[in-house]
């Protein structure tokens, strides 16, 4: 418990005290009514900035440290009789923002659009799965494998709460790894005509017992995907939808799909976290990923003879993968991503008519 703080006028008392003053004395040195001099010195009188000047002026001192010692007693008293194994509203307001974008995931409609602080902190922690806001999610204590130095964002808590909350509400059959496996290398040309097949993936992965479930990112959030494990340790694989570009979609699935096929985790293991795919990979888990992924897209290894788009069609064809998966290859391979951009297609708007995109 902090140590009582006095009023001001205790230590004008001390000082007059000292110079043998009278208060009758000390009014008449700063020229102000003896009333005003002796209600401060009761402290029933506040000190203002005039009369923290006229004091520094006749006793010696700044008048910064009368108008210190009125603002600290001030908030002392304000604070005192305030029950400090309670939170403040200022304090709780404070705590939600800590815990989740308040602004961001309630325009979602992820959480109730109220000010009732009682029922946004019980919203909140539902939300995250937690017992109290006190509690760190925790999904949210793994590392990115990305950029295993990093803690999650805000945003991408948020985001990762309302993925498992989503997953969690589907059924699905047992979890088949090998018939996963088999689903990831069929994958490139089940998606070969373009975003009019990804409506049909969630069944398929259905299929294998796992959830497959689009949600778009938080602004900030910087992620393309993550994988986790729900419920009884049912598989979940979230997808943001950054960028809009289909080829890029395509293999962030197949990337997460190789951390389950590689069993780079298990049920009771933390989420693993996709920053974004094009940049450099330190993580080995997240190099395999990349690698298994391009496996399932290109078996024989990638080749293409140009970077013209008839070149770029033979090779989708010869690869039996869409035109804009040959197109990403070559972006990535060359750090050109301007090259035929317009020729990829947006993936949003099929999400958007299917109704998959929350």
């Amino acid at each position: 418990m902090s140590a009582e703080v006095f009023p001001p006028g205790e230590y004008l008392r001390d000082e007059l005290q000292e110079r043998g003053w009278t208060v009758t004395e000390f009014a008449e040195i700063i020229d102000r009514p003896v009333q005003a001099v002796s209600e401060i010195l009761n402290g029933k009188k506040e000190i203002t900035t005039e009369t923290a000047c006229s004091f520094g002026e006749a006793l010696g001192t700044s008048p910064e440290l009368w108008l210190n010692l009125q603002t600290r007693y001030r908030l002392f008293n304000q604070r005192k009789g305030q029950a400090r194994s309670e939170l403040t509203p200022v304090e709780r307001r404070a705590r939600l923002r800590n815990r989740v974008p308040l602004a961001k995931v309630r325009a979602r409609g992820w959480i109730p659009a109220t000010e009732d602080l009682d029922t946004l902190e019980r919203a909140v922690a539902t939300f995250l799965g937690i017992e109290t806001l006190d509690t760190e999610p925790a999904f949210a204590l793994a590392a990115r494998r990305a950029n295993s130095g990093e803690p999650l964002t805000l945003e991408q808590t948020a985001w990762l709460a309302y993925v498992r909350a989503m997953a969690a509400s589907r059924t699905v059959g047992a979890f088949d790894v090998e018939a996963l496996s088999d689903l990831a290398t069929r994958l490139p040309h089940l998606t070969a005509s373009g975003p009019d097949a990804l409506p049909g993936l969630p069944q398929l992965f259905a299929e294998c017992g796992v959830v497959l479930v689009f949600v778009e990112g938080l602004q900030g959030g910087k992620l393309d995907g993550a994988v986790t494990f729900v419920g009884d340790g049912t598989p979940a694989v979230g997808l943001t939808t950054r960028g809009d570009r289909f080829d890029s979609v395509s293999f962030t699935l197949l990337h997460e799909c190789a951390h389950l096929v590689l069993k780079h985790l298990t049920p009771g293991d933390p989420v693993i976290v996709d920053d974004d795919l094009t940049d450099t990979q330190t993580d080995p888990n997240e190099i395999a990923a990349n690698d298994q992924a391009s496996a399932w897209l290109f078996p024989e290894g990638f080749e293409v003879h140009s970077g013209s788009v008839p070149a770029i069609l033979e090779a989708a064809e010869r690869y039996d993968v869409h035109p804009s998966v040959v197109i990403g290859r070559l972006h990535w391979e060359t750090d050109d991503w301007r090259r035929h951009r317009a020729r990829i297609p947006k993936v949003r708007p099929h999400l958007i008519e299917a109704g998959l995109l929350s």
